[in-house]
């Protein structure tokens, strides 16, 4: 049963990339960036057999606890890492749970995530390669540790499915995400800062952290070496019965839910319900088509987890930089911190660039009902507008009452709103060029398959490139302004001008771009996902 799932996992990766060139350009991409981490996660390990043991086994402790919690994390809040071998579809067939783990455990680690995992815990071979008795317990902690990520992932996506499944827990997901990362952020930011004061000081977080990890469920397997290198043999023991306690445990409770859902498979709930009335929403834009599309889309903005997550993604950045320079302030991280709004605004073509896609086959109303690829254009750009000029000058404000530099107010807001407009001005032409498949409205924007390739690599790169070359301008008259103050009142005309300019020509182009390319917008956004 193993060598058959093994291969039906390998024929469905197989078949799925024949479909689509750009999907096997952008697993080939996504191998190298994961090869990528993989050897400097290495290089690391590697340099640490020439430290200290207290340091070998503080990061290495640290380190992969991070690894097995993120497993669990992500699991939970992206919904699972890796479905092509969907337990569900085997209801049918006379097998039991107990026949399908084995199977379903090894294939399972056939993938980017999967082989990055067993590659960098090998690392925990090469860090403790000092002694045989470091050696043999790195080498009995390692498949312990690596089970213990995928069984952690598999037995708490399995147990809370019917949960995961609804849109509530969806909302509550991104939200949780983008705090995640705003803390990450943050924390980083601050153990910098602590490093860097008082090195000493630092040392001894380090260790108090990597000890409250070491006897986490998170760390039992991965600190039995870290407490050999201390002569803790009891301890080393403890922790290794421990780990192998809690991965039978896993697999017990994965092997439950597995046999529930082998006879009662979950079906994710669907769109269908009630019609609700637009409302405010509905007279906000005048009956044009190109308000009727930004109507539509502002649905989406309100309803659609996709587009929540965009909100999250697009916001976490500049709220780093701001709240991590003001609680770990040195020279001029108040300037910092008041030039934050401008990142969001970097980035927000991106939205418009990619919202197209978002549609998925629903774009085949606008070809047969006529609408010209301007108003599909300009009603995408007036919602992500309504979502985002909002929370610009919000950010705007923000940063400025909480750093006090009311000086760069113009400048920073004539940067900010102009690179705004330039954005969802290159942004609509982008947006024009390329599309691909994401998940459907509804569904969790992070699943398998929802990346877009190569298509969503090359939309973001000309985005973010394009806006940044075209604001150049306005980092000129930003950077000018620091000497010669009157240009900072410059940048609000010039900025707002430069921006309209930009924004009514990628409406235009990227209209008269689609209007050449409806079939091949609909292939591209109809290809089905493996």
């Amino acid at each position: 049963m193993v060598a058959v799932l093994v291969q039906l996992k390998l024929h469905l990766l197989r078949n799925s990339l024949k479909r689509s060139v750009w999907r096997t350009v952008g697993l080939i991409l996504g191998m190298a960036y994961a090869l990528f981490i993989v050897v400097l996660v290495l290089a690391g390990m590697t340099a640490l057999r020439w430290t200290s043991t207290e340091l070998t086994a503080d990061v290495t402790v640290l380190a992969f606890s991070a690894l097995t919690l993120g497993w669990l994390l992500f699991s939970l809040l992206v919904f699972g890492v890796d479905e092509t071998v969907d337990p569900a579809k085997f209801a049918l067939l006379p097998v039991r749970s107990r026949q399908l783990q084995p199977g379903l455990f090894v294939s399972g680690l056939i993938g980017s995530p999967g082989v990055a995992t067993v590659l960098v815990g090998f690392g925990l071979v090469i860090a403790w390669a000092r002694s045989v008795p470091l050696v043999v317990a790195a080498v009995i902690a390692f498949p312990i540790g690596v089970a213990t990520c995928f069984l952690l992932s598999r037995a708490g996506t399995s147990a809370f499915a019917s949960f995961l499944a609804s849109r509530r827990f969806r909302d509550l997901a991104f939200i949780v995400l983008a705090l995640f990362g705003v803390v990450m952020g943050i924390g980083g930011n601050l153990i910098g800062g602590l490093a860097g004061r008082d090195p000493s000081q630092m040392r001894g977080v380090l260790a108090s952290a990597a000890t409250l990890a070491g006897w986490s469920p998170f760390g039992w397997a991965w600190s039995v070496p870290a407490a050999v290198s201390r002569g803790e043999w009891l301890g080393a023991g403890l922790r290794l019965l421990l780990a192998v306690a809690l991965a039978v445990a896993l697999w017990w409770v994965w092997g439950f839910y597995l046999a529930q859902r082998l006879t009662s498979p979950i079906e994710s709930g669907g769109g269908a319900g009630k019609v609700r009335s637009g409302g405010f929403v509905d007279r906000l834009y005048p009956a044009t088509p190109a308000g009727g599309v930004a109507v539509r889309t502002l649905h989406y903005w309100r309803r659609d987890p996709r587009y929540f997550a965009g909100v999250a993604g697009l916001s976490i950045a500049p709220i780093i930089i701001l709240i991590s320079t003001m609680v770990n302030p040195y020279p001029g991280s108040t300037v910092v911190a008041a030039l934050a709004p401008i990142l969001l605004a970097l980035l927000l073509g991106m939205s418009v660039a990619q919202d197209l896609s978002y549609d998925g086959t629903a774009v085949w109303q606008h070809i047969v009902s006529g609408v010209r690829g301007a108003d599909d254009r300009a009603g995408r750009v007036m919602s992500t507008l309504t979502v985002f000029g909002p929370l610009l000058v919000l950010l705007v404000l923000v940063t400025m009452i909480l750093t006090g530099e009311w000086r760069l107010l113009p400048m920073v807001a004539g940067v900010a709103f102009g690179v705004a407009l330039i954005g969802l001005g290159v942004g609509s032409f982008v947006g024009s060029l390329w599309q691909w498949p994401a998940p459907p409205p509804g569904a969790n924007p992070f699943q398998k398959g929802s990346s877009g390739g190569l298509p969503s690599f090359l939309s973001f790169s000309a985005s973010s490139i394009g806006t940044f070359v075209l604001a150049i301008p306005l980092a000129a008259l930003a950077a000018g302004s620091f000497w010669v103050s009157w240009l900072g009142w410059l940048a609000l005309p010039v900025g707002i001008g430069l921006g309209y300019v930009v924004l009514r020509i990628g409406i235009a182009q990227g209209g008269k771009l689609l209007d050449r390319r409806w079939p091949e917008v609909m292939a591209a956004v109809s290809e089905k996902a493996a």
